[in-house]
Order: C-alpha cells, then sequence, then structure tokens
C-alpha cells in the first residue's frame, strides 16, 4: 500500500505566512518599563551636568580680557592650563594631594578596627544601637561640626584652657594644616566606615568560625579571611572620601587659613574674587584630571597589592619544595577565658569607644556653647538662653533658616522622583541594556566630580540661560538652589535604590506578570512598595546633603535667598556670634526628629538602622 503525500497546493491550503515583527508595546507600557523610568533621570543629568561641564571645558580655552569682564573666548589657547600648573598654583595642587591622601590613609587606618569591631565584636542586639551612632554624626550639618573643631582648637578654646591649666601652654594648632587634616578625618571618617562595614558584615560567620575551626588565630583570620573578602568596602571607602576631600572647600577655609589653602579655595577666589572664569575654568578641568589620575593609579596599585598578597600570604600551597606536604597552621590553643584577660577584646573596644567620643566631640561642644551669654562665640561667658532668644527673633537668620528648609524640602522631592524612577529601572532591568550603562556611567561621573567643580559648571550656565536666554527662572534664587542641589543628591537617591530593587526576588515582579498585571501596576503594588525603605533613605540623606551644602550654594545664590549654611560660612572670617550654635543646635534637633520619623517608618517595614547603613555603604 502507498501513502501519497499531497503538497498544500493540493489540498488547498497554503503554507502560513511567516511571522511578522513583534509590535511595540504601547505608548504607556513602554514609559513605565524600566528604560522609560530612566528617561527623566537622563535628561535632568544631560540638561544641569552634562551641558554646563562642557561650557566649564570650553571657558578653561579663553582668556579675561579686560577687568571688567569675567571671560572671551574668540581666541583659545591651552595657557590658562599652563598658568594653573605653573609655580603660583602648583603648590596649592600639591598641599591638596597630600592632605587627601594623608586623610584617606588616617581614616582607613581608624574606620577598618571600628568597623571590624562593629560587624564582628560587637553584641547584635545593640549594633543597631551603634550604627545609630554613626548616622547622627553623618547626618548634623558639615559646616557646624567643623566650627566646633574650631571652637576646640582656637587658642582660647576650651581645650586651650584646659591644657594651660595643667601647665601645658596654649594650644597654637588652629590655622595650621595639622587642624586641616583633623577636620578632614573627622568629616569623612563615616563615608569610610559604612563602606567598610557592609563589606565585614557580608564576610559572613561561617567564613571566620571555619578559619578558627583548622587552627588559625584570630590574626590570621583577620589578615585572611576578613580584610581579603573587605576588599571591596575598602575600594569604596578611599573613593568617597578621596574625591571630596580633594574639592574640599569649608575646612580648609574654617580651620586651615593660610597655611591650609587647598585647590577648591583656589578655584573659588578665581571666580569670586578675581573674576577670571577662564583661568577658574582650567583649575577646576586640571582638579578633575588629577583626581582621575589618582583614582586610576590607585586602582592599579590596589591590584598589583591585591595580586602580590594572594601569591604570597593568602595563598598557601598545599605542597612544600621538597613535593613533601606542607604541615598544617598553628593548631588553636584553648585557654579558659576566666583565668585570662582578652586585651585584644579590650583594646578593640576601647578604640570605638574613642572613635565614639571623637564623633561627638564637636557636636557636643556646638550644644554646650549654644548656651553661651557672651558677645562671642569660643569665649564662654555663663550659662544662659540668651542666644536663643536672639536667634529667632533675629530676622537675617530666620529667613536664611526658612530658605535652606524650603530648598531642602523642594530638593529632597525632586531628587527622590528622578533618583527613585531612576534607581527602579536599572534595578528592574535584569539584564545590561545601553540605557542603564550609560546612565551608570554618567551618574558615576557626576558622584566622582567634587563639589567645587559642579559649582563653578552651574554659574556660567544659569547666567547664559538667565541673563543671555531671558529664562527668568534661571535668575530666581530659589529655583537655582532647588535644581543644583537636586542635581547631585538624585545620584546618591539613585544607587540607594537601584541596591534596593536589585536585591528583591524577582519571582515577585514575574509572579504580577503572570497575573496580567500591567507594568504601571506591578509599579504601583509590587516593586514601589519593596523599594520604599531605599526611597525613604534616599529623601532622608537628599534633604541632609541639602542643608548641608555650602559650595554649589555659594555660587548659585541670589540676594534675598541666602540659605542657613551660607549665612553661619559668610560669618567665618568675622565673628561668630552665639546664636549661631544656638540655631545650629535647634537645625540638629529637627535633624534628629526626621532620623526618628524615618528610623520609625523602616521599622514598620521590617528594617532597622543596620538596613540604613548598607543602604548607604
Amino acid at each position: 500500500m502507498t501513502t501519497d503525500i499531497l503538497t498544500p497546493s493540493q489540498t488547498g491550503h497554503e503554507q502560513p505566512e511567516p511571522a511578522a515583527d513583534t509590535p511595540k508595546p504601547p505608548l504607556r507600557q513602554r514609559l513605565f518599563g524600566a528604560g522609560g523610568l530612566t528617561f527623566p533621570a537622563w535628561a535632568y543629568l544631560v540638561f544641569f551636568f552634562v551641558i554646563p561641564l562642557a561650557l566649564v571645558i570650553w571657558y578653561s580655552f579663553g582668556y579675561k580680557p579686560d577687568q571688567f569682564t569675567t571671560y572671551a573666548t574668540d581666541r583659545l589657547s591651552l595657557d590658562n592650563y599652563g598658568e594653573a600648573f605653573g609655580a603660583d598654583y602648583r603648590s596649592t595642587f600639591t598641599n591638596t594631594l597630600q592632605i587627601a591622601i594623608v586623610g584617606v590613609l588616617l581614616t582607613l587606618l581608624i574606620g577598618v578596627p571600628f568597623a571590624y569591631w562593629l560587624a564582628v565584636k560587637s553584641n547584635p542586639r545593640r549594633r543597631p544601637l551603634y550604627l545609630a551612632l554613626i548616622i547622627v554624626p553623618f547626618f548634623t550639618n558639615f559646616l557646624v561640626r567643623t566650627i566646633g573643631w574650631q571652637i576646640t582648637l582656637a587658642p582660647t578654646g576650651w581645650l586651650s584652657s584646659a591644657m594651660q591649666s595643667a601647665g601645658l601652654g596654649e594650644l597654637g594648632i588652629l590655622y595650621t594644616r595639622a587642624a586641616v587634616q583633623i577636620g578632614v578625618v573627622y568629616n569623612y571618617l563615616p563615608l569610610m566606615i559604612f563602606p567598610l562595614y557592609v563589606a565585614m558584615d557580608r564576610a559572613g560567620l561561617s567564613l571566620r568560625e571555619a578559619s578558627r575551626d583548622l587552627g588559625a588565630n584570630r590574626w590570621t583570620t583577620f589578615f585572611r579571611i576578613t580584610l581579603p573578602l573587605a576588599a571591596p568596602g575598602i575600594a569604596s571607602g578611599v573613593l568617597l572620601v578621596f574625591i571630596p576631600l580633594m574639592g574640599d572647600y569649608v575646612t580648609p577655609s574654617v580651620l586651615g587659613g593660610a597655611k591650609g589653602t587647598m585647590a577648591g579655595q583656589m578655584i573659588a577666589a578665581q571666580f569670586e574674587t578675581a573674576q577670571n572664569w577662564a583661568l577658574g575654568s582650567a583649575m577646576t578641568v586640571s582638579l578633575m584630571l588629577v583626581v582621575l589620575i589618582c583614582v586610576v593609579l590607585a586602582g592599579l596599585v590596589v591590584r598589583a597589592v591585591i595580586t602580590v598578597l594572594d601569591r604570597r600570604v593568602f595563598n598557601v600551597p598545599a605542597v612544600d619544595a621538597t613535593g613533601e606536604k606542607s604541615g598544617p597552621l598553628a593548631p588553636l590553643t584553648m585557654k579558659p577565658l576566666r583565668t585570662q584577660r582578652d586585651w585584644y577584646t579590650f583594646a578593640i573596644k576601647a578604640w570605638a569607644v574613642i572613635v565614639f567620643l571623637f564623633l561627638f566631640l564637636p557636636i557636643t561642644v556646638i550644644v554646650v556653647y549654644s548656651f553661651n551669654t557672651g558677645r562671642l562665640l569660643q569665649q564662654f561667658d555663663s550659662f544662659g538662653f540668651t542666644a536663643y532668644s536672639d536667634a529667632l527673633t533675629n530676622d537675617t537668620i530666620v529667613r536664611s533658616v526658612q530658605v535652606s528648609l524650603e530648598v531642602g524640602v523642594l530638593s529632597a522631592l525632586l531628587a527622590t522622583v528622578l533618583g527613585g524612577f531612576a534607581g527602579i529601572g536599572i534595578g528592574i532591568s535584569r539584564r545590561p541594556r545601553w540605557w542603564s550603562i550609560g546612565l551608570l556611567g554618567l551618574l558615576t561621573v557626576t558622584l566622582v566630580t567634587p563639589d567645587i567643580a559642579d559649582a563653578v559648571a552651574f554659574l556660567p550656565w544659569y547666567v547664559t540661560l538667565g541673563v543671555d536666554g531671558g529664562l527668568s527662572p534661571f535668575n530666581n534664587g530659589l529655583f537655582r538652589l532647588v535644581i543644583s542641589h537636586a542635581v547631585v543628591s538624585m545620584v546618591v537617591v539613585t544607587f540607594i535604590v537601584r541596591a534596593r530593587v536589585a536585591s528583591l526576588d524577582p519571582a515577585l515582579e514575574e509572579a504580577a506578570a503572570d497575573l496580567y498585571a500591567s507594568p504601571l501596576a506591578r509599579l504601583r503594588h509590587v516593586i514601589l512598595p519593596a523599594a520604599m525603605p531605599g526611597i525613604i533613605a534616599g529623601m532622608l540623606l537628599a534633604f541632609t546633603f541639602s542643608l548641608d551644602d555650602v559650595v554649589i550654594s555659594t555660587f548659585v545664590q541670589q540676594p534675598g535667598y541666602t540659605p542657613w549654611p551660607v549665612y553661619v560660612f559668610s560669618n567665618v572670617r568675622v565673628a561668630l556670634r552665639p546664636e549661631v550654635a544656638a540655631m545650629s543646635t535647634l537645625m540638629l534637633a529637627l535633624t534628629l526628629a526626621v532620623l526618628a520619623i524615618s528610623a520609625l517608618i523602616l521599622r514598620r517595614s521590617g528594617e532597622d538602622s543596620s538596613s540604613m547603613a548598607k543602604m548607604l555603604g
């Protein structure tokens, strides 16, 4: 029997047409997809960061034509770069680099044992409290903390008086490079502690216990297990400290005087005093290049060190040169704890106490001196509440605080919306896309750009838009401050929210999609509730960064819109009055209240201060 196979033409049925290209999703679905959520952040950074920075680079090739003109670009040259690295300014760059390197090393030496105690040796039940004690100084106003050190290190301050009473002589450290070094180590120490704690906490207790079970002592375990696994945290901490430190403008101005001049002050002087925007732009670009070169060199050095340690220290060979098996590690000698003193544990706990005292010292000084009834802040006369009544009745102080709060709230909301959507978009994207890789690169460049570079980029851009372009909002001081603060804050919000969303179980979103939930519904009912702790932490950081900002606010402010930090900074060089400490104490109380509310919200969502520290790190 034969079987005839009929062709489609014989059966009267045509072969099916090839499937057409899959149509694009609807516009609403694309807008609330991963890529669409990142578009506002893209547009904002390009318009308020990339273009202003490109304008600064363009100005750096120009010149100052006369006394009354800030720049001209009809004739381009590299003369400004030659002058920036000339003998007159080279010493300032060298001094800045030395202070930054020493500051990074000191924060690392202080932060490593403290983070190790916090992550490994501290009581797990009390660990959230210890982390909260680190978070509080971190959220306290940067300038106010620095002023606390100015009072402490002053020849007429309390520490100098105590030394004279003990017969040790007057303290003459203020307005020297040593005072700047103390200030930068203090101000940037939390930025080193957070990533170190996160890295050591992730190292895991099981690996350390396995090392001890195999006969390794605590030093071997630390150097071969904990420290290598904490290498990413060390790298992050070094970058977080080094980059802003290179552009620090506040600390050397308050504590350094002429002997502590750094590059940030030098650049600011070209824009504010000399009115030479061309030379100031060249110095800004030069500073960014120096930071970039140092980061690349540091990366190469760290990689080389890790390679050497991995080959010669961490890699224990299974056989020796004779081909015989090498002996095991030295056995662990068990001694009863009741018959010996654990000096190691005692020393590391004592070090933790010293670090806590170091972090809270200037804050305590500001609070105590807020009750000074004298005319000058640094000279304590007697105890009273006069400073508080004077501060609350001073229209200039009240107005500056009002401006700071308005800018802080508005910029935090703007940064949270932009950074929150961008972080969610990058976090839910499970594979690299061009828009996610590009945005992460742009966010990283924005983060590693010193504040002084951002400040000098905003100023000419606002002048171009507001004065030359006739766009009146860019001549408004409140508008300038809000959009400028949001540029830096949204970067931090994006990274925090992205880390939070990326840690979520993808099955949650997949289950919602299987139940035919639209992208908008998945965003509202699944992703946003899960990402809320990160969004709250990001908003809190954005608000605090705005209250802290001095450099950007100094450049972009307009008459009638002077924020509180700028008011304080403008009075540092004259004579600070106790009203400044009184209002700073009230602002500290406000910050603590915001932290308490945020902690309550995080606790109700199942989070605590440990989670916030991990998001910050």
